[in-house]
């Protein structure tokens, strides 16, 4: 029977240790894309809403976790339920009456009167907070696990712009 070679399951634990780093730091990425495409998406409702806007009383449908339904007739007389409910609808409940104001070119865009992408920002701020705070040390001890330095090529940003000393690799 041959003898285990430990170095050998040194290296293959430092391989899985930087891949679960990597996917720990995909992962970070992707939410943070996913956030910065919400704000970008919910500043262009906005200013969609603020180009022609419109104002009504609408109707709460239904409350579901992804979604708010209502209804609410536009300038036109036209019943519109907007197929992706409500823009901030926090707090609302069934049968509940409220201002909505909305844009007239499109009147599948609308928001609760007097709420903005401003109210959601503070969301996605939290959310990238949190993703941060949680990641960030979670990718540093998994690549101190792998042996291997958080920076590229060893060098921390403290180091950047210093000589290199012998005993410094």
């Amino acid at each position: 029977m041959a003898a285990r070679d430990p170095l050998r399951v040194d290296q293959r634990g430092s391989s899985l240790w930087r891949w679960v780093a990597v996917v720990v730091a995909v992962l970070t990425a992707a939410v943070t894309v996913m956030c910065v495409a919400l704000f970008i998406g919910m500043r262009a409702n906005d200013a969609a809403i603020d180009r022609n806007p419109g104002t009504a009383t609408a109707t709460v449908l239904y409350v579901s976790p992804l979604r708010t339904g209502i209804e609410f007739i536009d300038a036109s007389g036209a019943t519109i339920r907007p197929a992706n409910g409500v823009l901030y609808p926090g707090l609302l409940t069934p049968g509940e009456r409220f201002q909505v104001d909305y844009s007239t070119a499109d009147p599948q865009t609308v928001r609760v009167a007097g709420r903005t992408a401003s109210l959601g920002t503070l969301g996605i701020v939290f959310v990238l907070l949190g993703t941060y705070l949680v990641t960030v040390p979670a990718i540093w001890w998994c690549r101190r696990r792998a042996g291997r330095p958080l920076f590229v090529g060893g060098r921390s940003p403290a180091d950047v712009g210093l000589p290199r000393s012998p005993t410094r690799p």
